[in-house]
């Protein structure tokens, strides 16, 4: 159980840097979005 959420945080934890990075360079939320879609 321990090691899934350590795995589930990581995962939330590069998924919101990765929308800041992404926001930050100047991409559209809409193609943000589309992409966290399909990675999920």
């Amino acid at each position: 159980m321990k090691m899934f959420l350590i795995s589930s945080a990581v995962a939330i934890i590069i998924g919101v840097g990765g929308y800041f990075v992404l926001s930050s360079m100047g991409t559209d939320s809409a193609s943000v979005y589309s992409s966290a879609a399909v990675r999920l």
